[in-house]
């Protein structure tokens, strides 16, 4: 039913030229008419096994990994449904995009082709054609690790080159930077695929339920308001109750019952209405579906990030409220890459409320170190040198080709140093424990590298900061300049 001939052994050490025939490849093959219970009894046998190459008469006809297999057969009644059919059947129903690469291509070739996949496939292994009809898989895991390998070697070759040509020493560098480049791409591919996953998950288990109580709603309300009618027409033609109802009605307080009644009811309506906004801007932010370009409204996007950062932007106790103010334009949709772009809102969003919220920290702290008097005279500067804490975003339209979303707020300010060293990955002014300094930096590459705009940063200190982030309204490649023939 199966062949398989093992792994291929890691040929080491690898260099920055190394292909993926230098890596650990799994040759298991299997025939499309297993069983869907044979198949998961192969996977338990073999834990690190990250696929199945299915092959039909011997020929190659696809890829199943383990996480797509169990991920399916844990559905309800999968298992029931699979268990005794083909393996053929499932892998039909399952089937996906495969990334199949030639076993000459480069690691760091691979690496990227790799991270370009969507999220929900950024886990799945990789067909390498060995031979013209011999196909292996290669684990993800597996090629991250090789390229983390030869991130170090192209650093100690670095170091060792500095009496070497300069063409040399370029080269390694123009290397370092690109793995740089690619291990950021791979923390927020990463990052928003986890965080993807998650939330719409939570999302869907929510709204469900949340169906359910917001549409049975209405139905409650008037059978209620049917039963009130009734028990108004009991009162108007029986006005003389006896004494054991008389007892009851005022051990509940029915005349306040049915005053308060109405009132639990709009109460609870606007609570699931709540919730089913919250349960739709998670889905929109995340937008799973939508890892292509597209036409999007930008204010959707900005909307959806502030709710859900409304809890950060509530007062509480010796915390000020902050206040969002918006000035939008009148924009046209915008194409570009949705999810990436709101993770961009999301980064300039909650440094702006930090900083907000570390400055009205101090100065409560400084307020509560000097003697009352003196206490009551700063307050009355700061009243009179600050205004409340708010976060003001504006949007507008350039010459019709741009779209600019300024995002301020009147916050510390920051210094020169600060300023210049903002977008480098890994800097950071917050604590230790508190933020890796990659949050900027990825929304750089996300607004100039992935959008063919300019993310820029204005500020003093003692005069607040704004970003700047311009995007052009249509994104433009090669393909779409050559001219079209009939």
């Amino acid at each position: 039913m199966y062949e398989t001939d093992g792994l291929s052994p890691l040929k080491s050490p690898l260099g920055l030229r190394s292909t993926l025939e230098e890596l650990t490849l799994y040759n298991f093959l299997l025939e499309s008419e297993c069983l869907g219970g044979e198949v998961a009894k192969i996977f338990q046998a073999n834990p690190l096994l990250p696929g199945i190459i299915i092959t039909e008469k011997g020929k190659f006809t696809g890829m199943i990994s383990r996480r797509r297999f169990f991920e399916h057969m844990s559905r309800p009644y999968s298992l029931e449904l699979f268990s005794q059919q083909p393996l053929l059947i499932l892998y039909r129903f399952t089937k996906t995009d495969i990334l199949v690469l030639d076993r000459k291509t480069p690691i760091m070739k691979a690496v990227r082709q790799s991270l370009e996949r969507s999220p929900e496939l950024i886990h799945e292994p990789i067909v390498v054609q060995v031979e013209p009809d011999n196909y292996q898989l290669l684990d993800v895991h597996q090629l991250l690790l090789s390229q983390l390998q030869i991130h170090e070697l192209s650093t100690v070759a670095m170091r060792e080159s500095q009496a070497q040509l300069r063409y040399q020493a370029q080269q390694l560098e123009l290397a370092l930077l690109e793995l740089q480049r690619t291990q950021t791409q791979l923390i927020q591919t990463e990052k928003m695929s986890s965080l993807g996953q998650l939330v719409a998950g939570v999302a869907h288990e929510i709204n469900n339920p949340i169906g359910f109580i917001y549409s049975n709603l209405h139905h409650a309300k008037e059978y209620t308001q049917g039963l009130m009618r009734i028990l108004e027409l009991y009162q108007q033609h029986c006005p003389e109750a006896l004494a054991s109802i008389e007892a009851e009605s005022e051990t509940i307080e029915l005349d306040y019952l049915l005053e308060d009644l109405p009132k639990v009811f709009n109460s609870m309506q606007q609570g699931a209405e709540r919730v089913r906004d919250i349960v739709l801007s998670l889905r929109n932010f995340c937008r799973l579906d939508e890892a292509e370009m597209k036409q999007v409204n930008i204010h959707d996007g900005i909307n959806n990030t502030i709710m859900l950062l409304q809890s950060q932007l509530k007062g509480k106790p010796g915390q000020e409220a902050i206040a969002i103010h918006k000035e939008y334009s009148d924009l046209p949709l915008v194409q570009c890459y949705p999810g990436q772009l709101n993770q961009v809102f999301m980064n300039i969003l909650v440094n702006a409320i930090y900083a907000l919220l570390e400055w009205n920290k101090h100065e409560n702290v400084d307020g509560k170190s000097l003697n009352n008097s003196q206490a009551g005279e700063k307050n009355d500067s700061l009243a009179n040198s600050r205004q409340m804490p708010a976060i003001r975003i504006r949007t507008e339209l350039i010459e019709g080709k741009k779209v600019i979303i300024r995002i301020y707020d009147n916050g510390p300010g920051m210094t020169e140093d600060v300023r210049k060293r903002l977008f480098d990955p890994f800097f950071t002014t917050k604590p230790v424990g508190q933020g890796t300094g990659l949050g900027l930096s990825i929304s750089y590459e996300i607004v100039v590298n992935q959008h063919g705009g300019e993310l820029k940063c204005l500020s003093e200190p003692g005069k607040g900061t704004e970003f700047a982030i311009e995007i052009p309204l249509q994104q433009f490649s090669p393909a779409h300049m050559l001219p079209r023939f009939a």
